[in-house]
């Protein structure tokens, strides 16, 4: 015998055996599958996933290039320069961001005003913020040669280069500290004596900008394009700032715009294609 509910569409078997499911004319309805026993829920994601014929959205990471060695060295360099950093500038911060100011002065500052503020500690503050652009290129110029030619490399051998990469860096501006110490003695008529300062303080301020858009470009791969484009638009903010404060050193004392170009392209622009030409070769050595 069969009967039909008038108020809505469930049908009762009252002859025999009843039925095991009630069903429900909900179009949308669905339901998470049971494992064996009939009371818990079956937790498996593609069962769940089958059920309902939908997949997980979302947004999913993508893996960091190199192995688990070398994102430890990273992160730590990181770290300690973010530790080391907090340090000095609650120690001297004043000082730095005074010293920061005068790169855009336009003018060199008075050698008795900076003897005067001259301290053990805001010299050591200083050391360290060039000692920090240099890690901080080395790291972001190994993670951007690890996919052309340095993947292979075993971790022994990686170390090496990253330790080869960093005093690579530290020699260049070793070179270039004492090719201005030269040029403003052999031509005192320049008035490059007090260059060499501005130009590490440049350097110090070159770490401090390039520090949260290399984080992104090597431990975000995702975002690495756009890190790698801020930091190219950095470099030539750079770049612009240096020609600009050797134009108003020229001009200062007079000297003509040949010398003033012979000086740019001898020592500030060629040195870096040619380094760049040396670390491509390096790589494509160590690749093979």
């Amino acid at each position: 015998m069969l009967k039909i509910c008038e108020v809505c569409p469930i049908e009762f078997n009252t002859v025999g055996q009843s039925s095991d499911s009630v069903r429900i004319g909900f179009s949308s309805f669905e339901y998470i599958p049971t494992d064996n026993t009939r009371f818990f829920f079956d937790i498996d994601t593609s069962a769940v996933a089958a059920a309902s014929g939908q997949t997980a959205e979302g947004f999913f990471g993508t893996l960091l290039p190199f192995s688990q060695t070398f994102q430890s060295i990273f992160f730590l360099c990181f770290a300690f320069c973010f530790v080391v950093l907090s340090f000095w500038f609650n120690r001297e911060g004043p000082t730095l961001m005074a010293n920061f100011k005068n790169i855009f002065s336009g003018g060199m500052r008075s050698r008795t005003i900076f003897k005067e503020e001259i301290t053990t500690t805001g010299v050591w503050s200083e050391f360290f913020l060039i000692f920090q652009t240099v890690l901080i290129l080395t790291v972001v110029i190994f993670t951007f040669f690890w996919d052309k030619g340095i993947s292979g490399l075993s971790a022994k051998e990686g170390v090496m280069m990253l330790l080869a990469t960093f005093l690579g860096i530290l020699l260049f501006l070793g070179i270039k500290y004492l090719v201005h110490r030269l040029i403003s003695y052999v031509f005192v008529e320049w008035g490059l004596s007090e260059w060499t300062g501005k130009y590490f303080r440049i350097v110090e301020l070159m770490g401090v900008l390039v520090f949260i858009p290399s984080m992104f470009f090597v431990f975000v791969p995702e975002y690495a394009k756009i890190a790698l484009f801020l930091l190219i638009i950095i470099f030539f903010i750079i770049m612009a700032v240096v020609f600009w404060n050797l134009l108003n050193v020229f001009a200062k004392n007079k000297v003509g715009l040949l010398n003033y170009f012979l000086y740019l392209c001898a020592i500030e622009i060629v040195p870096f294609f040619l380094i760049y030409k040396g670390m491509v070769s390096l790589v494509n050595i160590a690749g093979n």
